[in-house]
């Protein structure tokens, strides 16, 4: 059997009631040229030491549409990921590994639903580039004719360090610190050596940029890139002297200065086999660039950056360390541990400067933090920053805080020193409840958020006056199928943002305020249909939306109401109530899960999945993994009795991250996937955003330990099978649900063949047990 077929056939096989792991996976021989699968020291064992968890990593999954990943070399949270791009289309983080042109190795990626990024290629040629460019001719994306043919089978993609092989011979390499980035280029073939250099030129398409050569022989400049508008700036500088002519033939003197729409540059170093280049970017400068480039960059010596940057990426994934996995599940673990650490990204400069909107700062205290996909992230991701970097987190916390003081409320979602307010809700209130109600703020900090955050949930509070966001009557068949007014979502969405505002207030001792927002937080029973139980529209005179279906995504964002209805974490008790109890939960989660063909891994999750076009169109009742908005859904079971489910349910829609190229069922969005996934497998999800409340699923492997400043969590089962009764700490837990301590903690969970769950209890509802049940303690 062929090893993709082996490994779909031999994941995770259930019949009915049982797991059975019935065997390692294969992997395709070909499909890297780094170092091959293996058991790790500490990887497999229990760690004594920092192990070399990097050789798990792939920074090629997810490279096939729709996971926009790049596997460009970058350090955690670094400013820089340079990487390859190719001519898509289709390619939103610069790369698709079924291309076959390399347009250039440009700086700035991002794994978002759009094109942004690509700032600054380099690619390295023979002879004379053709500067025509394919959107001239309407192409939506640059592909100029200069772009290069290249080998997928000798890429090397691994965290710090990318490796591609041009069809003319050359060979291009790059490593990265946080905010630089280095390039060495080695050519075999005869012919005149040159390297493009396209300041004008990112994802988009082309902008103004302008470029000074220093008397040194260096390079500075900028980009005015577009869609937030921001300019990015950088420095250049080559190992060895180089002649630097514009795509027109005008050479760049020293002290000279060129600018344009479509500035080109070619370097041309000579009669040599191999070529080294650095070049550093920032947001607040060209200064700041090459203050970046001579602190991060001091030497030319590539192996011992390259060398660097691994071992920071084995410094953070060792944070997490597993034992008994199988090395595909493994890589699919630490690939995406990988992908969460990468995202949110260094804002401020070595010499402590950063740009927030048009405003310039400095200060050395502590980084600031930019690229937050706060409506994504919010569901997994930030709650495991929180956990494991919680130092790094505060400091994210206070850049939006900072934020808003400057521009008047926190982002949706921030980029580079914009926020172009991408999607819904209020996402940044559940961001800073993570760190909250874990205690990592100070009195002080916490008054400065507390007024952020009022700034920001001010500003639509009246919207809600209804107590739903309303939504009008469609007016005829062509606007029901284009989705109208997204408000209906939305105001789930607000709904969890006053939930996580509600536990703040209580917290600081505002029970006016608590109870206020905790009210509002209730809100989805204004649009939850009484005759069907569904989540609805409803217009401002009160009226639902008619005709009304389920399955009709009229009233929502990227989803229909079969997805949206369960995006009320805060008070599942009361959403089930009013959809008829659990045997009429259980039954549309069994239609949402496809249950029983969801027993079966990969196939059927993929088979839905795909039905929405990963994520992008709704017009069913079927479970999609590929976007974020239902990604809490396998867990709803925990609430409805029938917690076995939620673990077929999770590990099967887990089950379609792989260690393929295709192995991200949806974009990424900046790590928000990988979140869910690195849970999921752990098995204990945050199912309450802002707040330290887990819910219980099933682990991939036979123990876990997170390392946490204030003590490791450890998570321990016992044979592969169903989670029927856990204890924290000792003590016997009535709900498969927990509140997580912060000190020293240790999960035991007690698993068997047949699913036999001792639990009593379901976990916490807000109109049931009330916000003290959820934990939010500073």
């Amino acid at each position: 059997m062929p090893p993709t077929l082996q490994r779909a056939a031999c994941g995770l096989s259930l019949c009915l009631s049982l797991f059975l792991l019935a065997c390692e996976g294969g992997r395709p021989s070909d499909f890297s040229t780094q170092s091959p699968a293996r058991d790790l020291p500490g990887a497999n064992d229990s760690p004594t030491e920092t192990a070399d968890l990097a050789a798990y990593v792939d920074p090629r999954i997810g490279s096939v549409v729709p996971g926009f990943t790049n596997p460009g070399a970058r350090v955690p949270q670094g400013m820089v990921t340079v990487g390859p791009d190719t001519e898509g289309p289709l390619a939103y983080g610069g790369y698709y590994i079924q291309n076959t042109l390399l347009t250039g190795l440009s700086h700035v990626h991002m794994s978002a639903g759009v094109y942004q990024g690509g700032q600054f290629p380099l690619l390295p040629i023979l002879g004379e580039p053709q500067t025509f460019d394919l959107t001239e001719l309407g192409y939506p994306q640059p592909v100029p004719l200069y772009a290069q043919p290249f080998e997928h089978l000798r890429e090397v993609a691994e965290p710090g360090y990318y490796s591609v092989h041009l069809l003319d011979g050359t060979q291009a390499e790059v490593t990265a610190t946080a905010r630089a980035a280095q390039h060495r280029y080695r050519w075999i073939a005869p012919g005149e050596r040159g390297v493009v250099f396209a300041p004008s030129r990112d994802l988009k398409g082309y902008h103004r940029a302008e470029v000074t050569r220093l008397e040194n022989g260096d390079l500075r400049g900028f980009v005015e890139t577009s869609s937030p508008d921001h300019t990015v700036y950088f420095a250049l500088r080559s190992e060895q002297p180089v002649e630097i002519v514009s795509a027109e033939g005008q050479s760049l003197a020293p002290s000279q200065t060129l600018s344009g729409e479509k500035l080109t540059l070619i370097l041309r170093p000579g009669a040599v086999d191999s070529l080294q280049l650095q070049l550093a970017i920032s947001t607040v400068d060209a200064e700041g660039a090459a203050h970046n480039l001579q602190v991060e960059m001091p030497h030319w010596d590539f192996a011992a950056t390259r060398s660097a940057a691994r071992d920071q990426w084995n410094q953070e994934l060792n944070r997490i360390q597993v034992t008994g996995g199988r090395n595909d599940r493994l890589r699919s673990f630490y690939t995406a541990l990988y992908r969460t650490l990468s995202f949110p990204n260094l804002l401020s400069d070595a010499d402590g400067r950063y740009r927030m909107e048009d405003t310039v700062r400095q200060d050395r205290s502590r980084p600031r933090y930019t690229q937050f996909s706060l409506w994504d992230t919010y569901r997994g991701h930030s709650a495991l920053l929180a956990e494991i970097v919680p130092d790094m987190y505060r400091d994210m916390i206070l850049s939006q805080v900072e934020y808003a003081e400057i521009a008047g409320s926190l982002p949706r979602w921030q980029l580079a020193n914009r926020n172009p307010g991408y999607m819904s809700g209020d996402p940044a209130v559940m961001f800073v409840a993570e760190g909250w109600c874990r205690g990592l703020l100070s009195q002080a900090e916490q008054e400065r958020a507390w007024a952020a955050l009022q700034a920001t949930v001010t500003q639509r509070d009246d919207r809600l006056a209804l107590g739903y966001m309303p939504v009008e009557q469609p007016a005829g068949p062509q606007e029901l199928i284009e989705g109208g007014s997204r408000d209906t979502g939305t105001t789930l969405e607000y709904g969890l943002a006053d939930f996580a505002l509600a536990a703040m207030a209580a917290d600081r001792g505002d029970a006016l305020e608590a109870a206020r927002r905790s009210q509002m937080a209730l809100n989805y029973r204004n649009i939850q249909d009484p005759d069907t139980g569904w989540i609805r529209p409803r217009d401002a005179e009160g009226a639902w939306a008619t005709p009304f279906t389920p399955e009709s995504g009229y009233g929502f964002q990227e989803g229909t109401s079969w997805q949206y209805s369960w995006l009320t974490q805060q008070d599942y008790a009361g959403l089930i109530a009013g959809m008829g109890g659990p045997s009429t939960v259980n039954q549309r989660l069994d239609q949402l899960f496809a249950f029983p063909l969801n027993l079966a891994p990969i196939a059927w999750p993929a088979v839905q999945n795909q039905i929405t076009f990963f994520g992008v169109f709704y017009f069913g009742n079927q479970f999609a993994p590929g976007n974020e908005h239902d990604l809490q859904a396998p867990y709803v079971y925990n609430y409805s009795g029938a917690p076995w489910k939620t673990q077929i349910a999770a590990r099967s829609a887990a089950s379609l991250y792989t260690d393929l190229p295709n192995g991200l069922p949806g974009n990424d969005d900046l790590g928000a996937l990988s979140g869910w996934l690195v849970w999921t497998m752990l098995g204990a999800y945050p199912i309450n955003p802002g707040l330290p409340v887990f819910t219980l699923g099933v682990p991939e492997f036979a123990s876990a330990t997170l390392h946490r400043p204030g003590g490791d969590l450890q998570i321990q089962r016992g044979e592969d099978g169903f989670v029927n009764a856990a204890n924290l700490n000792g003590t016997e837990l009535p709900a498969p649900a927990f509140v997580l301590p912060r000190q020293a903690t240790t999960l035991q969970l007690d698993t068997g063949l047949l699913p036999d769950s001792r639990f009593q209890q379901a976990p916490p509802s807000l109109s049931v047990d009330g916000l003290e049940a959820f934990g939010c303690q500073s």
